[in-house]
């Protein structure tokens, strides 16, 4: 009867939360965003899409997560992002999110945030929890399973099986790998250290040229804009130094670079002031070039101790 009524009111919800969305005009600014799972229940393994909303005023500057975020229980699969809708000096902007499950909860529960930029941070404003019911038949086990029947037939072993051969080969081989542990485990290790740091720079340069492409191509402010963060969070995985949460002065005092300095400046001014500008892609290319340089050295370092 509980789990009835839950479904009643979750469905009830459901349609709610559409109608929110789609009402622009509303009066409330500066409102919660509103997330809501697109069903009330899924299975384990399929896909799943949370629709994520927010209205505020034309000049806030606001952007979801991306892959990089916290969407436990769930995994991110992909974002689809739907173009602004301003009506009554109120912007609507919102997305839908394709997640999957493998938790045998019966109730999954999930909010997210929406991120609004000011002068000096970035702040989080996160939705309600909305709830997920995993259906039924899920957790259900077949009644006319069959069951197990232990054997007790014993079976005859092999005396021709030589113990004594079998420990031998053994201690040979912790021998062998203590060995090489010991005369090369450093250098592997290092190489690992090598292996991981350009695998995450080739990573990193993807998803900057493509929105380095968007910003050049289409003049999207947005992509620049989503090119700075994503250019941050390379630099704070690389430096071990909390870049992300970094303001303009403070990430050109710890890297004090002239041409860095005015790049950040002129993309702070662009964004936040809404002007493109066909420079915007040459000030990014500077940022990309940095990071590249900050790459290099963090590699020649990891050489250096090598060699050392």
């Amino acid at each position: 009867m509980r789990l009835a009524k839950a479904i009643i009111l979750s469905r009830f919800k459901f349609w709610v939360g559409l109608v929110l969305i789609v009402c622009a005009n509303a009066e409330a600014q500066n409102s919660k965003p509103a997330g809501i799972f697109i069903t009330d229940s899924a299975d384990i393994g399929k896909p799943i899409y949370f629709s994520l909303s927010v209205r505020h005023k034309p000049t806030t500057e606001i952007f979801f997560p991306d892959s990089l975020g916290d969407y436990s229980p769930f995994e991110f699969v992909e974002k689809r992002i739907f173009t602004s809708r301003t009506t009554n000096n109120i912007t609507l902007d919102s997305a839908v999110y394709k997640l999957v499950s493998f938790s045998i909860e019966p109730f999954q529960y999930l909010k997210l945030p929406v991120y609004i930029f000011n002068k000096k941070d970035c702040t989080a404003y996160f939705s309600l929890n909305d709830t997920l019911f995993l259906k039924s038949e899920n957790l259900q086990i077949q009644k006319n399973q069959k069951k197990f029947i232990p054997s007790t037939q014993l079976v005859a072993l092999d005396d021709e099986f030589n113990v004594s051969v079998l420990l031998a080969i053994l201690a040979m081989l912790i021998s062998l790998s203590t060995a090489i542990y010991w005369i090369f485990g450093e250098d592997i290790y290092k190489q690992w250290q090598l292996l991981k740091l350009q695998r995450r720079h080739i990573e990193y340069l993807r998803s900057f040229n493509r929105l380095l492409r968007n910003s050049r191509e289409k003049g999207s402010i947005k992509d620049a804009e989503k090119a700075i963060i994503i250019w941050k969070n390379y630099l704070e995985k690389l430096e071990k130094r909390p870049f992300a949460t970094f303001t303009t002065r403070e990430i050109i005092d710890s890297m004090p670079d002239p041409e860095l300095a005015e790049a950040l400046k002129n993309l702070d001014g662009m964004i936040y002031g809404q002007v493109k500008s066909n420079k915007m892609h040459g000030f990014l290319e500077v940022l990309k070039q940095g990071g590249t340089r900050m790459y290099k050295n963090r590699r020649k370092q990891i050489l250096e101790r090598q060699k050392s």
